[in-house]
């Protein structure tokens, strides 16, 4: 596998509870791979091991079959949304496109309901105006790989349609990891999709191996 991140044998223990029992995955560029699981299970965790925010117990992580303690610090290789709002509030939506290295009028162009927004302070967005404008943000941004925190949370139908075509349109030039509680979004996106339970990453087919590991109904 060409291009690819892979984070194998991760272990992680909060005191006394286990909550990452060797969990692995790989993700590749043009591969959306999605991770599901039920509250508290470590899904989060485990995007914050890979991204350098958590040390586990034990982890091997490389990039290119090259072993890396830390990707973070390779420039322009990953980049991060996670479940809250990052962006100083007091910047406008135009100086956020420059500091990711996203032309204004291409981001316009692509996004031509997002164009009356650009010159608006961040404070002044609704939240699911921040979170769309956020998710762009990350995924338009030129890194090699994006991994993606509820994406689909706290914004619209509309927006989630949006949010949707982009990453299969993106997924053409970079790997994406997301997860994400509204499983149906990310069934629609993924190339691959794994439930986290029980500490372990277990590959899923379609909705109805996701019904037979009791993760819904």
């Amino acid at each position: 596998m060409n291009h690819h991140i892979k984070i194998d044998s991760v272990f992680l223990q909060f005191q006394e509870k286990k909550v990452l029992r060797g969990a692995s995955l790989s993700v590749a560029k043009n591969q959306v791979i999605g991770i599901l699981g039920r509250n508290g299970c470590g899904k989060s965790c485990f995007l914050k091991v890979i991204t350098g925010q958590l040390q586990p117990d034990f982890k091997y992580i490389s990039h290119n079959d090259v072993q890396m303690k830390n990707l973070y610090k390779k420039k322009g290789l990953i980049n991060y949304l996670p479940q809250h709002d990052f962006h100083p509030k007091s910047l406008t939506i135009s100086t956020l496109l420059s500091y990711y290295g996203i032309k204004k009028e291409s981001f316009a162009s692509t996004y031509p309901s997002l164009k009356d927004k650009l010159n608006r302070r961040f404070s002044s967005l609704s939240g699911g105006e921040r979170r769309i404008i956020e998710v762009l943000l990350v995924l338009e941004s030129p890194s090699q790989y994006s991994i993606l925190d509820e994406p689909f949370t706290h914004v619209m139908p509309i927006q989630t349609d949006i949010i949707k075509a982009s990453i299969q349109r993106i997924k053409q030039r970079k790997g994406i990891l997301i997860t994400d509680h509204q499983y149906t979004n990310v069934l629609d996106v993924s190339d691959e999709i794994f439930l986290l339970k029980d500490g372990t990453m277990q590959a899923i087919n379609n909705e109805s191996d996701l019904r037979e590991k009791g993760y819904i109904l």
